[in-house]
């Protein structure tokens, strides 16, 4: 059988996005399966889709696309298909050029079914399909009650002419059957699905709370916010994160910032894949005030993290048992003390949040592909039987690609005949898998199958070469044995936490053929850091700190960030005080008790000016400091100056300190960690003080003199 889904955008990362490419990955076993993307916005999908789905774009808006000539006028014409959904908002709206492409496809397709998953898409099958050529499906991502009255009365209309309409929860699949009681189309629901995870499940162990989903008012993230201002209240060693962009960020930055929250709730940005990220978690949020179905929820709950979510429409209660897997709390209401007091039932007794971690992990397996694949199947098969009498392909076996094959033949003859790098210029992307473990040691995972047979090495580089010589990992990729399966063809290998850590500062990470070949960078596959989530790692030598965090960069390559700090000041918390601002952390390092330390805020470029305040340290490292802001205000010059901060000993013989954050699983704080501007009045205005951390995670203060208005 041939399938067929309708995409809008198949290259962002949007839940509808994810939900297909999963349940069009676990149909490809058996079928063949395209995806059709209305537009085209990128070089390739965000989200991973199996190789065998076929990816077919109507309009490609990329700026390096050659358009046909003579239709780049259309383009800007706007289409004319169901006006009231969302994408004529959007940045880039139904065009007459893509409706024309759209209507084209519908009529010549040789799909046996064609499945479309936003109302727009949804008239616009129902307008098109010609009657009786295959089977039209509809789906509902969101529900019937969420859209709308125009939109809702578009697509109820298109509907009454499809072969069935899926949605994704029983109770709006209810709803549908309410609101169109004589249509005499198929109602009815199956679930998303979500496939197995790939990384380490949940330890439990970390006192941090994960949300994730976009930053707009449906998800009501302020409220959430709220509900861990009580939170924290009771357990300020938790953290809650936020993963996700959305235009209610900068709201939702604000009611952090006046809760006075800021070292409590962190918000991360958009992160894929977001299963890292879950796994870090000892609980999980949902805070909607309606949910289709949370395939959020199930993400988190399948790598058993416990969820405690709003009993909102219509998901969550279809997938979280109350008190068995997670926690249902009213979703009206003082919706905020609901949320804190789930949290904090779990958060206090640790026997029942990990009994309901496992129950999770069980529960969630329920919505893996296969088993949502099938009643897709189910599905098609009743409404046209004759669709899967001798239609549907056994699974296809992979078969080795030609240029595959020649390069790992021609591999074994270059390493009979000792020549390296024969046949390097022509490899394939390569993408590494990295794991942190319990001791800090890195295990990085490289996939051979594509590789030539020989010598190779992992080799990690410093950006900047003064840091010292580049680190070799060598490995030889030899034959695969008949017992050797897809999935094993990989080396694993490890960078062991030793004695001698690299320098401080960036390392790329690289692969190179024999040793002396070309060496190229390597994509970031898998990177998991969650064992390094509150849990400072010690340098070596007893002291200070020492780590490497591997990251993704922006364009998707594999690097570590290294810290190398054999006297180190981890900062915990700034806040402002009446006219000054106040810091705390823990020092580490043979020197916390060797020498009387203050603290010193060194202008940047300045020629030396410091300001020096008392700072106190206890018998066991920890230390705290007030630094009053007319003290800055004495030595300002102009209108915006940069502060390093620094504890200096007093008898200036030992090192200078910078106070940073170090320790856990984020390589660049940068825009993450924020903290609140202070600011001391002037004569003729005020001085303001914004701390931040810089590049390197250490501590400075901007300021600047804001001058009255005459």
């Amino acid at each position: 059988m041939k399938i067929t889904f309708l995409l809008y955008n198949a290259y962002g990362i949007g839940g509808t996005i994810r939900a297909t490419t999963n349940l069009a990955t676990a149909l490809a076993e058996r079928h063949e399966v395209e995806i059709v993307s209305y537009y085209r916005t990128a070089d390739r999908m965000s989200l991973p889709v199996d190789p065998r789905v076929r990816v077919h774009d109507l309009v490609d808006l990329r700026p390096t696309a050659q358009h046909y000539a003579g239709e780049e006028h259309d383009q800007h014409i706007r289409g004319t298909v169901c006006p009231h959904d969302a994408p004529y908002t959007s940045k880039t709206p139904p065009s007459r050029l893509g409706e024309r492409r759209l209507a084209e496809f519908l009529r010549r397709t040789g799909s046996d079914a064609v499945i479309a998953t936003r109302p727009y898409l949804v008239c616009f099958l129902a307008d098109h399909a010609p009657a009786g050529s295959y089977l039209r499906i509809g789906q509902e991502h969101l529900t019937h009650a969420f859209h709308r009255e125009p939109l809702r009365r578009d697509q109820d209309a298109a509907i009454a002419r499809l072969d069935a309409f899926v949605t994704v929860s029983e109770g709006d699949a209810r709803a549908y059957r309410a609101a169109l009681p004589d249509a005499p189309t198929r109602l009815t629901h199956i679930p998303n699905c979500c496939p197995a995870p790939e990384a380490e499940a949940a330890t439990g162990a970390s006192r941090t709370v994960v949300a994730a989903g976009r930053l707009i008012p449906v998800k009501r993230y302020d409220r959430l916010v709220d509900a861990f201002a009580k939170v924290a209240a009771h357990h300020p060693d938790w953290t809650l994160r936020i993963y996700g962009r959305g235009r209610e960020r900068a709201k939702i930055r604000r009611r952090i910032d006046e809760l006075g929250l800021h070292d409590n709730v962190l918000l991360m940005g958009p992160h894929t894949p977001i299963d890292t990220e879950w796994a870090k978690g000892a609980l999980a949020a949902v805070s909607s005030s309606t949910e289709s179905f949370g395939m959020t929820i199930v993400e988190a709950m399948r790598l058993g993290v416990p969820v405690v979510a709003t009993d909102c429409d219509y998901g969550p209660r279809e997938i979280i048992t109350h008190g068995v897997d997670g926690l249902l709390v009213p979703a009206h209401g003082t919706v905020e003390d609901h949320l804190a007091d789930g949290l904090c039932r779990l958060i206090e007794n640790d026997t029942e949040r990990f009994r309901m971690a496992e129950a999770a992990r069980l529960s969630a397996r329920r919505f893996l592909p296969d088993h949502i694949a099938r009643q897709y199947e189910a599905l098609l098969a009743d409404l046209r039987p004759k669709l899967t009498t001798g239609t549907a392909p056994a699974s296809r076996p992979r078969t080795e690609h030609p240029a595959r094959t020649l390069r790992q033949r021609a591999g074994v003859l270059a390493e009979r005949l000792g020549v390296a790098a024969l046949i390097g210029k022509s490899l394939p992307p390569v993408t590494v898998d990295c794991r942190v473990a319990t001791d800090g040691s890195l295990l990085f995972r490289v996939p051979t199958r594509d590789l030539p047979y020989g010598p190779w090495q992992l080799v990690l580089r410093p950006r900047d070469e003064t840091l010292g010589p580049e680190i070799q990992l060598p490995f030889r990729h030899r034959p695969a044995t008949e017992a050797t399966t897809a999935s094993d063809q990989a080396e694993r290998l490890i960078l062991h936490r030793s004695g001698r850590p690299p320098a401080e500062g960036r390392w790329d990470v690289h692969l190179r053929q024999g040793t002396d070949g070309r060496i190229r960078r390597v994509h970031a596959g898998l990177v998991e850091t969650s064992r390094l989530v509150g849990s400072p790692v010690p340098h070596p030598s007893g002291a200070g700190a020492a780590a490497a965090v591997p990251y993704v960069t922006e364009n998707g390559y594999l690097a570590l960030r290294v810290w190398n700090r054999p006297q180190h000041a981890e900062l915990r918390t700034v806040t402002t005080v009446p006219d000054g601002i106040s810091l705390d952390g823990s020092l580490h390092g043979s020197h916390s008790r060797d020498h009387h330390y203050r603290l010193t805020a060194l202008l940047r470029d300045g020629n030396g000016l410091s300001v020096h305040t008392r700072c106190h340290i206890d018998d066991t490292g920890a230390f705290s400091a007030d630094l009053p802001l007319h003290r800055l205000a004495e030595h300002h010059q102009g209108h915006s100056a940069v502060w390093d901060i620094h504890l200096t000993p007093h008898d200036t013989t030992g090192p200078s300190v910078r106070p940073a954050r170090l320790f856990g699983d984020i390589a660049t704080r940068k825009g993450i960690d924020t903290f609140p501007t202070a600011r001391h009045a002037m004569p003729g205005g005020a001085l303001t003080v914004q701390p931040y951390l810089t590049a390197n995670n250490n501590l400075a203060l901007k300021t600047a003199l804001e001058t009255r208005a005459s």
